[in-house]
């Protein structure tokens, strides 16, 4: 009787917390479908009059939307690639192949998880301009990676002393060299942690900022953060196609989540995650 309770109260405090994540969707869902009229005039919980796409054309045509989505989606892509190949392999160095400073790296890489993204601002700003790259999808794109790796690089290396070694001395009694392992034996037995660290790197590049805004100028590069600041200062009173702008942001990182999560929640079973 007291596990059904338990039981019961446990769903009970899920359910009203699940209640509390989806309803700003839903919420912001409904009002992407009303006219500035009805925004202006009624409830902001009242339900919209007409279900169709106007604002979400509006958005995506008269507000750039589209072209924003398009710079983020390439930089948010090439970024995470580049930032788990990288990782990986870096983790794979420090865990696996004995060499002298090995310990001495992973510290170093560990340092740059607790250096704040304000702090580098201003010197990567003039090290950007001096190289060329200012303004470029290249000066969001290298400081992303470079911000992503230390936390790839400490999940990917947790979840490498995991992996039993017997694993790849098998594979090299077989005459597999290092590289031939670590793709065939290491890389798919790192799918749940690969699977954390991309849903981690793109959620923080897909939705950053401060270096957006900082390193691009050009309307041109903008990003959907940027392009939804620009929008809204653009067209502040249309609150319909701002609600269908920020709507479309969010997709993407529903999806990806949906589609990594089952990995994600075995990388938690495994304990490859920071506990």
């Amino acid at each position: 009787m007291k596990k059904k309770v338990k039981k019961t109260l446990l769903y009970l405090v899920l359910g009203v917390f699940a209640v509390i994540q989806i309803f700003p969707l839903i919420w912001l869902l409904n009002y992407s479908f009303k006219s500035n009229a009805e925004i202006y005039t009624k409830s902001s919980f009242a339900l919209a009059e007409n279900i169709d796409a106007t604002n979400y054309i509006a958005a995506w045509v008269k507000g750039s939307i589209a072209k924003y989505f398009g710079n983020s989606l390439f930089v948010t892509l090439v970024s995470v690639v580049a930032t788990l190949v990288l990782a990986a392999m870096m983790a794979y160095a420090i865990t696996r192949m004995r060499w002298k400073f090995s310990g001495v790296v992973l510290g170093f890489l560990m340092v740059g998880m607790m250096i704040p993204i304000h702090a580098t601002l201003i010197p990567l700003f003039v090290l950007l301009q001096k190289i060329g790259l200012y303004s470029t999808r290249w000066s969001i794109i290298i400081p992303y990676i470079a911000v992503g790796l230390p936390l790839a690089v400490f999940i990917f290396s947790n979840f490498l002393r995991s992996i039993p070694r017997e694993l790849e001395e098998a594979a090299f009694i077989d005459g597999c060299g290092i590289i031939r392992a670590f793709v065939q034996i290491i890389v798919p037995s790192l799918k749940p942690a690969v699977a954390t660290v991309a849903i981690f790197t793109f959620m923080s590049n897909w939705n950053e900022f401060i270096m957006a805004s900082t390193y691009l100028q050009k309307t041109d590069l903008y990003t959907l953060p940027l392009g939804l600041t620009a929008f809204k200062g653009a067209h502040g009173s249309e609150m319909g196609p701002l609600a269908a702008a920020i709507l479309i942001a969010s997709v993407p990182l529903l999806i990806f989540y949906c589609i990594f999560s089952e990995q994600v929640e075995k990388s938690f079973a495994a304990g490859a995650v920071l506990k």
